[in-house]
């Protein structure tokens, strides 16, 4: 694996263990109200690294993120965020996914994302990427 693409991933997993934070799930909160705002802070923290905002494809094999809501629907993309890898295993469509990347890198298992409550506000924004 090229030095490039290993300094990408490692950058990455850094930010996303810096920007961890444990919370309940939604299940447990009733009251929560996914946001568009909140989940925007996270793609600049996390996600911007590897994805961009238009339908193009990243210098890291990352796909565009508009438009990604009429690609999947929200509960598709909460199982995909919590654990691509492990979705792949079991969701032809997540397996072709990462295999689509064209530098063999795979979207990791992020810190911000095993968050439910942080997985529905990224859901809440990308339904912004009309």
């Amino acid at each position: 694996m090229p030095i490039f693409n290993m300094f990408y991933i490692i950058s990455l997993l850094l930010l996303s263990i810096l920007a961890f934070a444990e919370g309940e799930s939604a299940s447990e909160s009733p009251s929560f109200q996914a946001s568009a705002e909140r989940g925007q802070k996270i793609y600049a923290s996390v996600c911007i690294h590897c994805h961009k905002l238009t339908d193009e494809v990243s210098a890291v094999g990352g796909s565009g993120l508009q438009g990604v809501m009429m690609r999947y629907n929200a509960d598709w993309l909460n199982t995909w965020l919590a654990s691509p890898e492990s979705f792949a295993k079991v969701n032809i469509i997540a397996r072709k996914v990462l295999d689509a990347n064209p530098y063999g890198l795979v979207m990791p298992i992020l810190p911000d994302m095993t968050n439910e409550h942080k997985r529905l506000d990224m859901i809440e924004f990308l339904k912004t990427l009309k």
